[in-house]
């Protein structure tokens, strides 16, 4: 069974590691996976990874449905 997935920024804060948070930090402001790993030292790989949990964590797929997530939840628009 899984759990609700969150529908505000604050609640994603809780479910999501120190280092995805950074990941979506970044990737808000636009930042290419490339442009994430030199920024925070990691390989793209890694960067990838990251957006992979933070997606399913999120219940989003891809970087499109992420983006739109944290433009809903920016925005006050929820589910």
């Amino acid at each position: 069974m899984e759990s609700e997935k969150p529908t505000s920024y604050v609640d994603a804060l809780k479910i999501l590691s120190a280092a995805e948070v950074k990941v979506i930090d970044l990737v808000e402001r636009g930042y290419t996976s490339s442009e994430i790993a030199k920024e925070l030292g990691n390989s793209p790989r890694t960067i990838q990874t990251h957006r992979n949990n933070i997606c399913r964590k999120l219940g989003v797929k891809g970087r499109l449905g992420l983006i739109k997530w944290l433009w809903m939840v920016r925005n006050g628009e929820n589910k």
